[in-house]
């Protein structure tokens, strides 16, 4: 059943018209308004999505005609009927350029109206139609993308034919640039996991860069495409600041990550689209020549033929990284030192190991940066055992893997706030460590679910499930162990993720409530100054007025 409003400002016309419909049309159309002026149809139209509009032409204020106008920018799925009195050539010819399906004259008929519905209709599935076969156009262009990039890696790898292909390849891919330069990412994360650390470095490309990522082979290694102008390929130094520019995103996401060598990148030299397999025949040869080791019988040819395929990093236990770790780096037996104690659970041992490195560097005005690399490595190995460990979850773990804000104040030469922030990363993970030694390992489960699902409509009841226990055992060992009981617990860990978003500038309430969990913003404001004495918007005010108290 189609929705009609009907827009006219004489109320007999109106009347005419809903009369018409009540005994004639009621079957097939609804009248969901009725309007009197231009400005009212486009407020009704915005709130009440009719498919048909009836439209007056001459009405004061805002026109029939004006209104169509503006409705149609809006490009709303709307058929357009006009109403007028007078059979004017000019008027229809105007309507006719905007879409308008039809016209009435006054005293609107019966047969006449039926005629100009039916054309409304015709009109509106036809077009209903065409956004259809559109969408599935669209949709099925889209699924051919994946396939085409990959084609795109495959033919410059394999050296094949580009130059017949390259206009389509383009077109497809949305490269707008005729140069470019190919590069490849070694993946080797200790927990073995390399899938889920592809998924983040593609996910960091797409969304903040223009580069592009090939599909992970071996389960170890992915090319990477950044497209360049060509008149990058004239100047060095704009090459060269490209790149870099590049790379340095990737090392502001994957800072930790490139320092332990969980992720090695190379690339070769910018090359225009049709001689790109020169790019990656040097990134092969730079990738071969990094710091991973090689299979005994591999070269240069084998590692081409198979992307790096004879490079090896292996996948060994802590324990034995830790070992090797010792031999290659005799020099560093803090760093050793803090990682036995680590592996030990010896968390106090460990700050105070730590701390002499901190000293070591606040001592060193001139400090090399290997020295940054070393303390991320150190946080990444505490953090990692955490994680192993199950005491800490996902998403704490993912957020402090995040050091970008001690890589800053590394590159701002600030020592001493460099070491206050370095020791209070460490702070957070004693006390995880702390917490898990004092709680039963449901509960330490039932926190990491609400730390992985907090932004979740989450339950006690699909907590138990999840961590195999009934609800009222949970809600037992919860009461008794944190003194307060799931519900609780959940709406703390909330409000804490609430107040750091609100901290940030220009924040939302209402994303901020979406993102913790609340898809009612009232509810949560409510929650909020219950909890807090203050509501989400006076705290996020404080908070950027530079006040340092919480509330």
């Amino acid at each position: 059943m189609k929705r009609v409003l009907v827009v006219d400002d004489e109320m007999p016309i109106v009347n005419g018209l809903l009369l018409l419909f009540k005994r004639y049309f009621q079957t097939e159309y609804t009248v969901v308004g009725v309007a009197q002026s231009g400005r009212e149809a486009i407020e009704k139209a915005k709130e009440l999505a009719p498919d048909i509009i009836l439209m007056d032409v001459q009405m004061p204020g805002i026109t029939g005609l004006d209104a169509i106008r503006e409705l149609s920018r809006q490009k709303s799925a709307t058929a357009f009927i006009l109403v007028t009195a007078y059979e004017r050539f000019d008027i229809a010819r105007e309507a006719l350029s905007m879409g308008v399906c039809d016209y009435l004259l006054k005293p609107v008929s019966r047969e006449r109206l039926e005629i100009a519905l039916r054309v409304a209709s015709d009109y509106l599935d036809r077009s209903r139609l065409f956004d259809k076969r559109e969408l599935e156009f669209r949709d099925r262009q889209q699924r051919l993308v994946p396939l085409i990039r990959t084609a795109f890696f495959c033919s410059v790898r394999w050296q094949q034919e580009l130059r017949k292909n390259l206009g389509l390849v383009k077109e497809m891919l949305k490269i707008n640039e005729d140069a470019g330069v190919l590069g490849i990412a070694s993946f080797s994360p200790m927990d073995g996991n390399a899938g889920a650390l592809y998924e983040r470095f593609c996910s960091l490309i797409q969304y903040k860069t223009v580069a592009m990522v090939g599909p992970l082979e071996d389960n170890r290694y992915c090319a990477w495409f950044l497209p360049m102008k060509k008149a990058a390929l004239e100047s060095e130094s704009i090459a060269a600041s490209e790149i870099s520019a590049f790379l340095e995103i990737l090392r502001g996401a994957f800072s930790s990550e490139l320092a332990t060598g969980e992720i090695v990148l190379a690339h070769g030299q910018p090359e225009i689209l049709e001689n790109l397999e020169r790019s990656w025949s040097a990134a092969v040869q730079v990738f071969a020549g990094s710091t991973l080791i090689p299979k005994k019988g591999s070269d240069i040819a084998g590692i081409s033929a198979a992307v790096g395929s004879a490079i090896v990093q292996p996948q060994v236990n802590l324990e034995i990284q830790l070992s090797e770790w010792e031999k290659n780096h005799a020099s560093c037996a803090l760093d050793a030192q803090f990682s036995e104690e680590i592996m030990e659970g010896q968390y106090a041992m460990a700050g105070q190991s730590l701390e002499k490195m901190l000293m070591q560097i606040e001592c060193s005005h001139t400090a090399a940066r290997d020295s940054l690399f070393r303390i991320i490595a150190a946080l990444s190995f505490a953090a990692l055992k955490l994680a192993g460990g199950g005491i800490l979850s996902e998403q704490v773990y993912r957020e402090f893997m995040d050091f970008s804000d001690i890589e800053q104040l590394w590159n701002q030469a600030a020592c001493h706030l460099f070491a206050a922030k370095v020791r209070e990363r460490f702070a957070t993970l004693q006390k995880y460590a702390v917490a898990a030694g004092s709680h039963s390992p449901f509960v330490v489960r039932a926190i990491q679910y609400i730390e992985n699902h907090y932004q979740e409509p989450i339950t006690l009841e699909s907590a138990a499930e999840a961590i195999g226990i009934s609800a009222g055992h949970l809600t037992r060992l919860m009461s008794d162990e944190l003194k307060k009981g799931f519900a609780r617990t959940l709406i703390d860990y909330r409000l804490q993720k609430a107040k750091e978003m609100l901290k940030k500038p220009n924040v939302s309430v209402r994303d901020v409530s979406r993102l913790c969990g609340y898809s009612d913003a009232n509810y949560f404001a409510r929650l909020f100054r219950r909890m807090t004495g203050v509501s989400p918007s006076e705290y996020s005010a404080r908070k950027s007025g530079g006040e340092e108290s919480d509330a």
